[in-house]
């Protein structure tokens, strides 16, 4: 593949924000889309990108298929996807017939300037993440597994809502991605602490310790 198809990709507008190394179940049933996907079963990226109103964000994570779970008789299909390169969009491409083809972009893809973070900073967000899940009754919160950004990581275990993921997406410093994350996760902290006393105290029948 030469250079000028790599940066070419079919784009997928979703509800959501898919994040590098974030895996997460699609069910495909518009034509459109069908077709973008059946097209990269095999091998190939796609672009999802963050759908508002009738525009999409300028960012976005290319994605590939890694299962197929269900093909159906009508072509509909539910698969996995991964993310992975982060995107920015130079010139979006129109189709002639928007029900049955999809959009498609000329594409920027992008690292981090900034790519490490203090130690301090990430044990600190891991101090606050673990406690968050324990709040919320996951069994042996501990680091998520993985190799890419801690911050990505995180943020993909927890939802924490697309606004913030998106930011996170278009984020070019890990340092900022966690102290982001800390700060979002501290501030939860008192809810999730009020929520854990009051389900403790009906499991006592009110009658407190």
């Amino acid at each position: 593949m030469d250079e000028a198809d790599d940066r070419l990709l079919g784009l997928f507008p979703l509800g959501i924000v898919l994040l590098p190394g974030e895996v997460v179940p699609l069910h495909i049933f518009e034509e459109r889309y069908k077709k973008l996907i059946g097209e990269r079963l095999e091998h190939g990226e796609f672009g999802i990108v963050l759908a508002e109103d009738d525009s999409v964000r300028e960012c976005g994570t290319a994605a590939r298929v890694v299962e197929l779970i269900e093909e159906m008789d009508d072509g509909r299909m539910n698969v996995l996807v991964e993310g992975g390169r982060r995107f920015r969009i130079v010139e979006v491409i129109e189709p002639e017939d928007p029900e049955a083809e999809y959009l498609s972009a000329e594409v920027d893809f992008y690292r981090d300037s900034q790519p490490e973070a203090s130690q301090l900073l990430r044990e600190g967000v891991l101090e606050v993440f673990e406690r968050m899940l324990a709040l919320m009754d996951v069994d042996d919160p501990k680091e998520p597994a993985g190799e890419g950004p801690l911050s990505f990581r995180v943020a993909s275990t927890v939802d924490f809502g697309a606004s913030l993921k998106q930011e996170l997406l278009e984020s070019l410093s890990e340092e900022q991605r966690l102290e982001t994350l800390l700060t979002v996760m501290t501030s939860l902290l008192p809810r999730l602490e009020l929520r854990k006393e009051r389900e403790e105290a009906i499991r006592g029948n009110g009658k407190g310790y």
